[in-house]
């Protein structure tokens, strides 16, 4: 059974969700969004494994400091959370956002991570979707990023390939946790503290440090994915071929939630290391 709870991590307090028993999985979300976007899997995966969806600093029920939200500040907070936690190693599965802040955990803190699972994630690539790269532009942002009921059906619906996902109770529940004041000010943050115009910085491109990771990875991408190009996943694993690769078709930014049985399945294979997938490209219809 799923329980919410709070901790405090540096002073700031932060809401996650607890399911389950065995090893420690950490599931990271994306930027604006919540756990919500684990809704899918926390209860699926949570029958083998002790699983933490977190809200992340800044987003969800979890506090809105006012403090740069930099992935290398994104790293640090993994590791505070699970030294409150007392959790010595854990496998890390990181969407979008949260995938470039489990890379830089996995890169700092290399004894803490067990196991990486990237989702859509960011740090592979450098091209993103212009919407992402106009936000961080000052004044323009905070005309265009909106925390309003219609800006958060805006963001579903890029996020979806099937836009029958824009679900009225995920609709509801982001709306709730978007329009906590402070929250626009802490996305743009975190935003323009990874992204510029000209789209992710440099300095958090995280491809090249793939091959020395020294943990198994496993690269999940929606194949129609409008914020993230799925070349960034094919470029990866080609790059680093122990890096594992499953490519949905007909799916957006959110495999997890768009084709929740499918990767639960995949994502539990990986975890336990039942390796009965061997590729680099295949297809979930």
């Amino acid at each position: 059974m799923a329980e919410h709870r709070f901790v405090t991590v540096d002073g700031v307090r932060i809401h996650y969700v607890a399911a389950g028993e065995g090893q420690p999985l950490l599931l990271l979300h994306g930027l604006g969004a919540s756990l919500v976007a684990w809704a899918a899997n926390i209860v699926p995966l949570s029958q083998r494994f002790s699983v933490f969806a977190l809200d992340i600093p800044g987003h969800g029920d979890s506090d809105r400091p006012e403090v740069d939200y930099l992935p290398s500040t994104g790293s640090d907070f993994i590791r505070g959370f699970m030294e409150a936690l007392s959790i010595p190693r854990a496998s890390l599965a990181g969407s979008s956002m949260g995938g470039l802040l489990a890379l830089r955990a996995t890169l700092d803190f290399p004894c803490l991570v067990e196991r990486l699972m990237l989702v859509d994630s960011a740090g592979l690539g450098r091209d993103l979707a212009w919407s992402l790269r106009a936000l961080s532009l000052p004044l323009v942002g905070e005309v265009l990023e909106s925390t309003s009921l219609r800006g958060t059906r805006g963001m579903l619906r890029r996020i979806f390939y099937d836009r029958s996902f824009v679900q009225e109770d995920l609709l509801q529940e982001l709306y709730r946790v978007r329009s906590v004041p402070g929250s626009k000010q802490a996305i743009l943050r975190a935003l323009r503290g990874a992204v510029s115009w000209r789209g992710l910085r440099s300095r958090w491109m995280m491809l090249e440090h793939l091959k020395a990771l020294g943990v198994p990875v496993l690269i999940v991408w929606g194949a129609q994915d409008r914020v993230v190009p799925v070349r960034h996943a094919r470029r990866a694993a080609g790059l680093a071929p122990g890096v594992e690769l499953c490519i949905f078709e007909g799916c957006g930014h959110w495999p997890q939630m768009e084709k929740s049985a499918e990767f639960n399945r995949i994502a539990l294979d990986f975890l336990t290391d039942q390796r009965v997938f061997h590729f680099k490209e295949p297809s979930w219809m």
